[in-house]
């Protein structure tokens, strides 16, 4: 079934670069509304991160000076991505995104809310329709800005739903401007937007590793009626500690157990130095969690587990994964299937190649995941 929007997604999982990682972040910026002949032009000069932030902000100059605004935006906003917490441009190019992307969505403006959250506000957008089949609350995970989401939600509206993307602790202005760090205890954001709004009966979709952030939430507040994990994250720690194979697992753990902090920093420090995923990966983690150390942040991110709290989601789940994901063993795909033990429904969607819809949050082919959910949501009513 092919569903409305005004914005038409691109279709196609491109090889740009050897690191799967970078190669990932560039496809996503296609996704977002990057040119495709610009990125493939730039991918070979990005050897690290001072690269990647020089080339994308020249890239970023230069579509701001030929009035290309959606590109330029979406070129400060990848600048940002892997700079390093303490950079002084990473709030910078953060604005300048923030700034443009305002400019050419306008009505975005008059759509901004403030949702009060302990002593300051939670960030959000409201998108309506009169026609309100429904009410979809939807916020993103590890590292994503809710405006990122704007042309997804925008979707859902354009097809008859009341919208609203929110950032949540660690996410976005409400960790860059409002410092809130990131929280495993997701139903009190959620909580604080459903009573803001006053809403019941609504579908959480969560984004990445808002993937646990949502099911956490519906485990817990009984007004989640659906919930889509977009994509799955069974347990958040053993995906940091992937890539790094069973030993380093291990390791770490025994580490953590036993509270060996210093010899778990030092073991850390030199994995940054080697690998440039682990790099970002634990920077920008010490960043989101408000931490210190990679020992502090590993140990919060052990509380993020679906594990012990799967059996008490009871609404219907809609699981998401795809075949090649670079950040999430597919092992993890079943273990969420096989702990859902109470839910009313529960539906499973494995992406493939073929499809463009491998990597995680199916980057390559959005308009098929989108119309996936959808349709969903019509079926489960």
């Amino acid at each position: 079934m092919s569903l409305k929007s005004e914005y038409k997604f691109p279709i196609g999982y491109h090889d740009l670069h050897e690191q799967a990682n970078i190669n990932f972040q560039l496809n996503r910026l296609i996704t977002n509304g990057g040119s495709y002949e610009e990125i493939k032009e730039l991918a070979p000069k990005i050897k690290d991160f001072n690269d990647w932030k020089r080339e994308l902000v020249a890239l970023a100059e230069k579509a701001l000076g030929e009035n290309r605004t959606l590109n330029a935006a979406m070129y400060y906003r990848a600048a940002e991505f892997f700079v390093a917490p303490n950079d002084l441009d990473k709030e910078i190019l953060y604005d300048k995104f923030i700034d443009l992307f305002y400019s050419i969505y306008k009505n975005a403006v008059d759509e901004k809310v403030e949702i009060p959250y302990e002593n300051s506000f939670l960030p959000g957008i409201h998108l309506t329709n009169d026609e309100r089949k429904g009410i979809v609350v939807i916020h993103g995970g590890y590292d994503s800005f809710l405006e990122e989401f704007y042309l997804f939600g925008s979707y859902f509206r354009d097809n008859g739903y009341e919208v609203i993307l929110f950032e949540g602790p660690g996410q976005g202005a409400a960790l860059k401007k409002n410092k809130f760090p990131m929280i495993h205890e997701w139903e009190k954001p959620v909580k604080a937007v459903l009573d803001y709004f006053n809403l019941d009966n609504v579908a959480l979709i969560g984004i990445s590793l808002g993937g646990y952030l949502g099911l956490r939430a519906a485990a817990f507040e009984p007004r989640i009626s659906k919930v889509i994990a977009f994509d799955i994250i069974y347990d958040f720690f053993e995906v940091l500690l992937y890539a790094g194979g069973p030993k380093v697992r291990k390791m770490i753990e025994s580490f953590l157990d036993t509270n060996q902090i210093d010899m778990l920093n030092k073991v850390a420090q030199r994995m940054m130095k080697n690998d440039l995923l682990v790099n970002w990966g634990l920077n920008h983690g010490m960043y989101v969690f408000g931490v210190n150390n990679p020992f502090e942040f590993l140990q919060k991110a052990r509380l993020f587990s679906t594990a012990t709290i799967s059996d008490k989601i009871t609404c219907d789940v809609l699981l998401l994964a795809g075949t090649n994901d670079h950040f999430i063993p597919i092992e993890m795909f079943y273990n969420q299937i096989e702990a859902l033990k109470n839910v009313k429904s529960l539906t499973c969607r494995m992406f493939t190649e073929k499809e463009h819809a491998a990597n995680h949050c199916q980057i390559g082919n959005y308009k098929l995941v989108l119309d996936f959910m959808l349709n969903w949501m019509d079926i489960t009513k």
